[in-house]
């Protein structure tokens, strides 16, 4: 795509967005999307949100197994925006209207005590930990905004922000720097029955490793994690979209969790 397409389909996506309403031209409209042009559109979109006063709080790691992702014809695992009026705490009550169909993942979430600068050494799970200052059990809310999911393509999911709706920040982890992530266990329950759940290692390996992947990537395409940003580490099972109205929790096993209303 050349740059007024990119601005052109940004645009859309944008105002879609802000008006809640379903994206019935994305899949058709990013069928041939290349994965490089995916992030320049995604990145179109946030500086319009953030134009109109909705700024950038972080950053979600998502699709971190191969099952995911190369169905989806991308070479891996990708990231997008978390926006500052979607980060809510735990008991969060989502009213009717928006998201426009709700789903869970159960997500550690990290909070940056420092920028995350290019240091010219790739970062790894041990030396990004000193950049963290806290993690949390949380939760992500996703949001299905389009006609139907299946047909919209990898890059067109990458360039809205792969279905991004809320951050929910639960439990504080204490000593979380001696935390086994790889050994954790998550789920997700939907009126107290359990509908989705995994071991930590689902996380590229650990919450800490896909941190540190999320840190390298950010930088190649010109980007950083900045102090104070919130990051959703990625998802022990993939997405469930919640059948209705109701209550949804998330819960690390031992350590803590969060629980959003969705009205």
């Amino acid at each position: 795509m050349d740059a007024k397409e990119i601005a052109a389909l940004a645009d859309r996506i944008a105002e879609a967005r802000r008006s809640h309403k379903v994206m019935d031209f994305l899949a058709a409209d990013t069928a041939s999307l290349s994965e490089a042009d995916s992030y320049k559109v995604q990145f179109a979109v946030h500086d319009r949100l953030a134009g109109h006063g909705d700024r950038i709080a972080g950053w979600k790691v998502a699709l971190t197994l191969p099952t995911q992702y190369q169905p989806l014809k991308l070479s891996g695992p990708v990231f997008a925006g978390i926006y500052q009026s979607g980060v809510r705490p735990t008991g969060a009550v989502f009213e009717k209207g928006w998201p426009i169909k709700a789903g869970i993942e159960c997500e550690m979430v990290a909070r940056m005590s420092k920028d995350v600068t290019d240091g010219g050494t790739p970062y790894t799970a041990e030396t990004i930990k000193s950049f963290v200052a806290n993690f949390y059990c949380g939760s992500e809310v996703v949001e299905n905004r389009y006609s139907d999911v299946t047909k919209v393509s990898g890059p067109g999911r990458i360039a809205d922000d792969v279905l991004q709706a809320a951050c929910i920040i639960g439990t504080e982890i204490k000593d979380w720097q001696k935390l086994d992530f790889a050994g954790v266990k998550g789920r997700s329950l939907f009126e107290d029955k359990e509908i989705g759940a995994g071991p930590g290692t689902n996380v590229m390996g650990g919450a800490l490793i896909s941190l540190a992947w999320l840190a390298n990537t950010l930088i190649k395409h010109g980007k950083s994690l900045q102090a104070g940003d919130v990051i959703l580490t990625g998802s022990v099972h993939p997405p469930v979209f919640l059948p209705g109205p109701g209550t949804a929790k998330t819960e690390f096993v031992g350590l803590g969790g969060a629980q959003i209303t969705v009205k």
